[in-house]
Order: C-alpha cells, then sequence, then structure tokens
C-alpha cells in the first residue's frame, strides 16, 4: 500500500509540464548542475506537497477541486514565464557551453573571464521556487491517493506523503539527467533545442490556462 504511493510519486514526476519546467532548467549546464538542478525543483515540489498535504490531512480540510483548476491555472502560467525565461536565454547557450567547458568547480566564464559560483547558484533558487509552484497544484490529487486506512494514523501518513515525495524526485533527477544527456549529445543545435523547449513550453502553458479557465 504505501509502496504503491511511491510508484505514484514516480508517475506524477514526470507530467508533462514537469518535464518541461526541468527540461528547460536543466539542460544548460553539465551532469553535475543537471542533477543539482533537478533536486532542487524535486525538493521544492516534494516540501509544499508533502506539507500542504500532510497539514490538509491532519485538519480534515477537503480541497475544492475549483482551487485545484485554479492552481492548475497557476502553474500553466508558471510554465509559460519559464518558457519565455528558456527563449530569452537560448541567444546566450553558446556562451554558456563554452563557459562550461573546463571550468573548475564553483565559477563560470563572462567574456573570457572566470566568475562566482556557477549556473547552480544562478537558477538554483529559480528551480525551488519552480518546483514549490508546480507542487501546488498536486496538494488535491495527493490527499485523496492517501488511502482511508492511514486517517487518523499520523506516522503512516507522514510515511506515505514522504514516499510519495521520494518517487516524485526520484523521476524528476530521471528526466534532469535525460535532458541534460541529450543536451549535450546536440551541442552543435543546442540553442535550436532550448529554443524549441521554451516555444513549447510557452504553448502547453497556454493550453492549460485556457484548458483549466473552462473548467
Amino acid at each position: 500500500m504505501l509502496l504503491s504511493l511511491f510508484a505514484w510519486g514516480l508517475v506524477h514526476g514526470v507530467g508533462p509540464d514537469h518535464c518541461l519546467a526541468i527540461g528547460a532548467l536543466a539542460a544548460r549546464g553539465g551532469p553535475r548542475e543537471a542533477v543539482g538542478l533537478s533536486l532542487r525543483f524535486g525538493a521544492g515540489h516534494a516540501l509544499v506537497l508533502a506539507v500542504c498535504a500532510l497539514g490538509a490531512s491532519a485538519l480534515g480540510v477537503v480541497i475544492p477541486a475549483r482551487w485545484e483548476a485554479a492552481l492548475e491555472l497557476v502553474g500553466g502560467v508558471a510554465l509559460i514565464a519559464l518558457g519565455a525565461w528558456t527563449v530569452g536565454a537560448a541567444r546566450d547557450v553558446d556562451t554558456d557551453a563554452h563557459a562550461f567547458q573546463g571550468r573548475r568547480p564553483g565559477e563560470h566564464r563572462h567574456g573570457g573571464h572566470r566568475h562566482g559560483p556557477g549556473p547552480v547558484a544562478d537558477v538554483g533558487g529559480l528551480a525551488a521556487i519552480a518546483g514549490a509552484v508546480f507542487g501546488l497544484s498536486g496538494v488535491r490529487g495527493l490527499v485523496l491517493l492517501l488511502p482511508v486506512a492511514l486517517q487518523g494514523r499520523v506516522a503512516l501518513t507522514a510515511l506515505a506523503v514522504v514516499l510519495f515525495g521520494a518517487g516524485v524526485m526520484a523521476s524528476m533527477l530521471a528526466v534532469g539527467s535525460l535532458a541534460q544527456l541529450v543536451a549535450s549529445r546536440a551541442r552543435r543545435v543546442e540553442q535550436a533545442l532550448h529554443l524549441g523547449v521554451g516555444v513549447l513550453s510557452v504553448v502547453v502553458g497556454s493550453y492549460w490556462v485556457v484548458d483549466h479557465l473552462g473548467s
């Protein structure tokens, strides 16, 4: 029963909106950056799901379907914003790719000079915030997934939520690593890939908004 929640977490983590968001963030750097950004996105996502779902379960709060639809709209808007950011940053991909090559841990380059802590520090906070925002719309679904047998059993409910979150983080880590691998194997067309992911994020986010406006 509890392990089924881990499996549901794996499935939840590979939703199309999540994959696009993580791909937009993780494809820009190397394998280490992809892991860091994916974990930050997954941690922000899982933390919001855990806190809100446990709170709702403990207080016996029933989350209305219209709230979930409204939060899906928020997720759609966030995906549009992330896609627009990716498109805007795509023109700097060639410069970034050169900066990542041969740099020491904790630094990157601008104009041939080494600076700062690198891409994880640059967008790590963004990844965590984005993961948290995307997590809001999944709270109601997680509460509904929690078995009736767990109601009133705080420790088991908490364990179930943790297992779900672990599944989410595992699948998001896999998605981020795959996105980075694809990008690293296609450096010559990386700018086009970033533009494609960005545009697709805007399109899917717009559909998400329009679809949930009518629900």
